[in-house]
């Protein structure tokens, strides 16, 4: 990963919750595994630009999400920046994929609150991802995949809610 990426803490505002998460617009990338690791909103000017990984280095892999738009970091939230020569060829779609692969991979070795998913640990993982004919990283095959899902998604989130009307 540490080929792949630069993986370092996010910015942050270093405010206490109440002065930081004051309802704005902006999302604030917290240390949890629930809502995309988004724990409130400030008003704040954003810190951080979208199309990154974050994970927690307090807790457990299950905080490895996908921040697509604009955000503000907190302590201990740290951020995956493509880096290298495939820098541009990350995208939505492949980001997604990789941090799905990644959290397996992570939960698969055991992290928790006392063997904690470091930065250090995340630079030296090696993550199986596919390879197209020429040995890089398969771009359209995580496209293909992840827009799939998100397909399914949809259309069981329609199937649901025509149910419950």
């Amino acid at each position: 990963m540490g080929d792949l990426f630069d993986i370092h803490p996010t910015r942050t505002y270093k405010l206490t919750n109440s002065k930081l998460l004051n309802g704005g617009s902006n999302p604030v990338v917290v240390n949890s595994a629930f809502s995309n690791g988004i724990g409130g909103y400030t008003s704040l000017e954003n810190l951080e630009k979208g199309n990154i990984l974050t994970f927690s280095d307090t807790v457990d892999a299950n905080t490895i999400f996908y921040q697509e738009k604009p955000f503000v970091g907190y302590p201990h939230v740290q951020g995956m920046y493509p880096k290298g020569k495939y820098k541009d060829s990350w995208n939505k779609y492949s980001l997604q994929f990789l941090s799905t692969i990644l959290r397996k991979c992570a939960l698969t070795k055991g992290f928790d609150y006392g063997n904690k998913f470091r930065r250090d640990v995340a630079a030296k993982m090696r993550i199986p991802l596919p390879v197209d004919k020429t040995g890089n990283p398969d771009w359209k095959y995580m496209d293909f995949f992840m827009k799939h899902i998100q397909h399914k998604a949809e259309c069981s989130q329609d199937v649901i809610s025509r149910n419950i009307r």
